[in-house]
Formats: structure tokens, C-alpha cells, sequence
């Protein structure tokens, strides 16, 4: 029995070895530890909602493909109005795959909430005046591979896709070739490629230039083999789709191939469904309060600058010969419809969605971007132009203020007396299609998916090694090797480690909670504050008396964004009065329903109404959110009433 048992205990023992071995390189740039994957994080809502029962409900808004809930924690104290009937902030993070110091920061800030309620007045207070509704994780399902024994930054959803336009789904996603366990870049050398060595720092790639000479220039290749024989590499890996690109604004990949289309994916759906669904057995929106929006993910206009400016979107391109026969029948189709004589329309249509914020806005965006540098103590942040993201949705569709923060980026060094901005991304190559080759279409595609961030981050790349050198003793980019491919021949491999430039170590998460709890305090205290005074009666004449009633907003906010006035999504304040006897009483001037469509922050409203009234002196009385108003003689009333669809508190004195 011993000379069977030893050999396979050996045996036991190198397998483990070898298992071990390549995820020590990654496990020194890149670890998923103080992180929470999906299972974990399940648990930790868990136990919050559990032990906090009089504060906290977990809800699941939806599942994903693989099954998974889309958590979201609803918080807010039992004092006052329901959830529902009080101003509320929704907090989101992690819609991109990778970004999951998102969901950290989102599931601490909930942590610190409910810790501190009852502790902390501040704290205790904004509770029981708001509602908080958080989703800490909006895209569990591409989350979940920064838990794999392989890593590789993936930052949409896992819903199967025809990347590469042959018929087939994820049939050439990436290989750790060398072992390392990590998927990075492969650089090989090729007269027709676009890259070259740069001269700096020779662990950087630079673009070329019309004079580099020829033996001087590089493909490059995520890490792996062309699995579908298509001359292309890995370019159909792990299918999915940014959630934080598939908003209905701004959205610009091209109409092609299944499900290609704002909102296609499922967790897109849910959140929008959450945020504005009508509930037929309640009669209304009941998630119409809420009134903000605070967004952690790799778009940031708080740091990076204020107000939301829309980028270009950017969008793979279908193969020459597909994009030579649609150009072909769009030809065909023009001259088809034109008449005799007339030129085809070379004017493109213009796009109708608003680009950019507001000139009115543009000073609520500012003061709370000064507010949150201030309260973080984050100076700068680096940052794309969004696209087809929920930053947009919330602000030009849904219509309320709207923010997001980049909390791991790189910052601006103190001194420096150039401003942060959002800036358009560099994008993937700018051949034209028609002179595009396959070798060269796979960075379209993998722009789509961030497969080839690396390459095409461009002047930042210098940086982050400087800040590996400086703060992390040079770790996080894995030197060029040598390695024999099967199919490109002699390649290197090397590059950033995975997640790296995404997450930041755990030691940094319990500092960025802390930091952005103070701030998500401040922004939910910030919404507008409606107050209305007892109404003011004067007797004009004999049955004939005025009503004056006025209107303030005590709140930072105003009561409606101009982007929510112009989309019309923000339901005005309705002031209606109403007769108990429409026979006796009537409206001899004014209106009988009057809307306010906005309120700026102490902006004051007089109204004015002429009821026909009776002989005898009238009183008012307070019954809630109502005046009711009644004639001691005949004990008839006239009722004014007065609402906000978002729910602001309406309060009479």
C-alpha cells in the first residue's frame, strides 16, 4: 500500500505547485482581496438588511443571465412619509464589469448609513428626511471574472455576442500563453503595423509616425491564439456589453447583429424599469422621487471637471465587404428615391439629443463639484467624454442633477495650474474601413470591450509607470518576453497587469468610504425644500375675497433642473383649488389649477385666486397637505390642494 500512495501523493504535490505559480505574478500587482465577489457580497446585504430591520430592505430588481440579483438597498428612517413619498438619492456602482471599487465604495457608504444612524446627528437626520436607494453591483455577472484564477479586464456583462460578424458567439477569446496568470498584450513585429517602440521608456508603445522605419513597427495582439482561424485574435472572447454604454442617450454602436441597441441588455432594463416603471395597482411611479443621482464608475465630472459633456461614441465596424454592399444599397436606394434632375441630400441629419449641460445648470453642477473636492480631499480625476452612459440618462432623460466619480485614477500633481477636463477618448485606429485590413479591425472591436486599452491610452501610460516605480515599488506591468507563438512566430508578451489602473488596493477602500458617505450625506441634504404659508385672505367686497398664497424653496436645489424642465420629465407643482359647493361658490378671477414648474433655490411664489365666497368671515384650517377652508354659518368649504410628483415636503405654516 505504501509504494501506491507515495507516488500519487507526489504527484498531489506538483500539481498544486504548478497551480500555484502563475497567479503569484498577478497576486503582486493585482488582488481580489478585501474585495467581495458575488456570494460575499450577497451575504453582506444580507446581514445589513437583517440587522437593521426598522432601516434597511433588500430588493432585487432583477437577475442577470447567469441568474444572479441585482441587489438594491433601500434606506430610510420610520419617521415621516413612506420611502416612497420622500426625496431620494440612488446611488449606483459597478455597471462596468471591472470597476469594482464601485460596488465597494456603494456597499460601504450603506454600511456607514445605518452604522451611524442614531450616532451621528447629521446622519441621523438625512435618513429620516430621505431615501436612499443603493445598487452597489449593476453588472454582478462581469464582476465575477476579477475572481477568476485567470485575470482579465472584461468590463461588460457576460451575454453572448457575435463580435466579429461570423455567425459564431465567443469562439476566440484570449489564452494566458505564457502562464502567468494574467491576459495582457502580445507585440510582434510586422511592416504593416501601427506601433512602435517608444523611445522614453521601452516599456511603452507609441503610435507610429510617417517617417519610422519600417523594421521599427509592431502589432499588437491581446494574449492568446487565433482560435477561428480568421486571421484575427481574440477578438469574440467572453461576450457582453458595457452596461455603462447601453443608456438610451448618446448611444452610438451601429444597428448590427442581434441585440445591438440601447437598453438590450438585462440589467440596463431593470435599473430603468426601477427608475421609472408605472405601477398599474398604485396608480403612479412610485421611484419618481427620486431626486439625484450619484454614480461611481470610470466617468467622473466632479473631479475632472463639472457639468456632463457627451463624447463621440465609438463602435466596431463591420467587415469591408459588408461595408462596400450597404454603401452599395444605400446608393441604390437615394437614387431611387430622388427625382429626376435632383442631387441626393449631402447634409446628414442632425442628432436632436442634448450634448451638453445647461447654461442654467452649469452653476449647481459647479458648487457641487467645489463641494466634493472639498469634502474627499480629490483634486483631479482623469476621465473620457461619456457615451450611452447612465451619468447621461439621469441628467438629459430622467432630468434630475446628476454625478459621477472616478475614485481610482490618476491625479493631478499639486502645483500643476492646468485644469482637469473630460476629454474625448483616443480612441481606436482612424483608418477608413474601406482601407482596413483584418489584422488591423480586431482594435475596433476590442475598443468595445477595452480589451486593447492599453495601446490606446495613450500619454497616461507614462504616468501610471511612473507612479508603479514611485508608489508600488514597480509593480503592475509585467515586463516584455520573448515567447515562441504558434501562429505570429517570435512575440513578446507583456504590459499592465490586469485591474490594475481600474482598482485600487484594499488598503485605499476603507478611506474612499469614509470620504464619499460625507459627500453622499451632503448631496441628499442639497434637493430641494418646499415650504407653503398659511393662505392670506382679504375681503375685496361683499362675497368677494382674494387668496394669496406663497411658495418658497428653502433648498439648495431647485425643484427642477432646466434639462428636466425641457424634457418636460419633471412633473410641475399643481395648485388646485377646489368648492364643496360648486353651486354657491365659484372662481370670479384667477385660475382655478396652477402649475410651477420650478422653483430656484429661495425663489419666492405669490399666487392669487378670487373665490366668490359668502357674507361671513371664513377661516382656514391645516388637515395635512390640504387647506381647508369653511363658513362658520353653512359649514361648507372650498379645498385648496397642492402636490409635486417628486414628492418634495410640501410644508404649511
Amino acid at each position: 500500500m505504501r509504494s501506491f500512495f507515495k507516488p500519487v501523493f507526489l504527484v498531489l504535490i506538483m500539481l498544486l505547485l504548478i497551480k500555484a505559480v502563475p497567479m503569484a505574478a498577478a497576486a503582486e500587482g493585482t488582488s481580489s482581496e478585501g474585495y467581495h465577489d458575488y456570494a460575499a457580497l450577497t451575504k453582506a446585504l444580507h446581514q445589513l438588511a437583517d440587522s437593521h430591520k426598522n432601516l434597511v430592505s433588500l430588493i432585487s430588481i432583477g437577475k442577470t443571465l447567469k441568474g444572479k440579483d441585482l441587489w438594491m438597498l433601500r434606506i430610510t428612517g420610520a419617521i415621516g412619509p413612506s420611502p416612497e413619498e420622500k426625496q431620494a438619492l440612488l446611488i449606483c456602482g459597478n455597471a462596468e464589469g471591472d470597476h469594482l471599487i464601485g460596488s465597494e465604495v456603494a456597499l460601504g457608504i450603506a454600511a456607514n448609513l445605518v452604522k451611524k444612524y442614531g450616532q451621528d446627528e447629521q446622519i441621523t437626520e438625512i435618513i429620516d428626511k430621505r431615501t436612499f436607494y443603493i445598487i452597489p453591483r449593476l453588472n454582478p455577472d462581469g464582476a465575477e471574472l476579477f475572481f477568476n484564477d485567470t485575470l482579465q479586464e472584461h468590463s461588460g456583462n457576460l451575454n453572448p455576442r457575435d463580435e466579429d460578424y461570423d455567425w459564431l458567439i465567443d469562439e476566440d477569446g484570449p489564452e494566458d500563453l505564457n502562464g502567468d496568470g494574467m491576459i495582457t498584450l502580445m507585440r510582434v513585429k510586422d511592416q504593416e503595423g501601427d506601433w512602435t517602440i517608444d523611445d522614453k521608456d521601452p516599456r511603452l508603445m507609441k503610435k507610429k509616425e510617417d517617417d519610422t522605419p519600417l523594421d521599427k513597427l509592431y502589432k499588437i495582439f491581446p494574449e492568446g491564439m487565433d482560435d477561428d482561424g480568421d486571421g484575427l485574435y481574440n477578438e469574440d472572447g467572453p461576450g457582453g456589453f458595457n452596461i455603462n454604454r447601453n443608456f438610451p442617450h448618446n448611444f452610438g454602436y451601429k444597428p448590427k447583429g442581434l441585440k445591438v441597441y440601447p437598453a438590450s441588455e438585462i440589467e440596463t432594463q431593470a435599473l430603468i424599469d426601477f427608475m421609472t416603471k408605472y405601477i398599474p395597482e398604485s396608480k403612479n411611479q412610485p421611484h419618481r422621487n427620486i431626486c439625484g443621482v450619484l454614480i461611481f464608475s470610470k466617468y467622473d465630472n466632479l473631479a475632472a471637471g463639472t457639468g456632463i459633456q457627451c463624447g463621440t461614441p465609438t463602435f466596431p465596424e463591420p467587415p469591408q465587404a459588408e461595408q462596400q454592399a450597404a454603401t452599395m444599397m444605400r446608393m441604390f436606394f437615394m437614387m431611387g428615391r430622388r427625382g429626376e434632375g435632383q442631387e441626393a441630400p449631402r447634409t446628414p441629419p442632425r442628432d436632436p439629443q442634448p450634448k451638453k449641460t445647461e447654461t442654467q445648470d452649469e452653476s449647481l453642477f459647479k458648487k457641487v463639484s467645489e463641494t466634493y473636492k472639498e469634502l474627499t480631499g480629490i483634486k483631479s480625476a482623469l476621465s473620457e467624454k461619456p457615451f450611452g452612459s447612465l451619468l447621461e440618462y439621469a441628467y438629459f432623460q430622467f432630468g434630475v442633477p446628476a454625478f459621477s466619480a472616478n475614485l481610482w485614477s490618476l491625479r493631478q500633481d499639486e502645483g500643476s495650474r492646468s485644469q482637469p477636463e473630460m476629454k474625448q477618448s483616443a480612441g481606436p485606429p482612424t483608418t477608413p474601413p474601406a482601407q482596413m485590413d483584418r489584422s488591423m479591425m480586431f482594435q475596433r472591436f476590442a475598443a468595445a470591450r477595452g480589451a486593447s486599452s492599453q495601446a490606446e491610452s495613450g500619454s497616461s501610460d507614462d504616468k501610471w509607470l511612473a507612479w508603479l516605480d514611485k508608489e508600488n515599488e514597480g509593480k503592475g506591468f509585467l515586463d516584455w518576453e520573448k515567447y515562441d507563438h504558434k501562429q505570429l512566430g517570435d512575440v513578446e508578451i507583456g504590459g499592465f497587469f490586469p485591474y490594475l489602473r481600474v482598482n485600487p488596493p484594499a488598503e485605499k477602500i476603507n478611506s474612499l468610504v469614509e470620504s464619499h458617505t460625507e459627500f453622499a450625506v451632503y448631496l441628499a441634504s442639497q434637493f430641494a425644500d418646499i415650504h407653503m404659508n398659511e393662505p392670506v385672505v382679504k375681503k375685496l367686497s361683499d362675497g368677494v375675497y382674494e387668496l394669496k398664497i406663497k411658495f418658497k424653496n428653502r433648498g439648495e436645489f431647485p425643484y427642477a433642473t432646466a434639462m428636466g424642465q425641457r424634457t418636460s420629465n419633471i412633473t410641475p407643482i399643481m395648485l388646485r383649488l377646489k368648492f364643496q359647493d360648486d353651486d354657491t361658490m365659484e372662481l370670479f378671477g384667477g385660475k382655478q389649477r396652477i402649475d410651477i414648474r420650478n422653483l430656484d433655490p429661495s425663489e419666492e411664489r405669490i399666487q392669487v385666486g378670487h373665490p366668490l365666497a359668502f357674507q361671513q368671515k371664513n377661516r382656514y384650517h391645516s388637515l395635512g397637505e390640504k387647506w381647508r377652508r369653511y363658513d362658520r354659518k353653512t359649514d361648507r368649504a372650498s379645498l385648496i390642494e397642492w402636490k409635486g410628483d417628486r414628492n418634495h415636503e410640501y410644508i404649511q405654516e
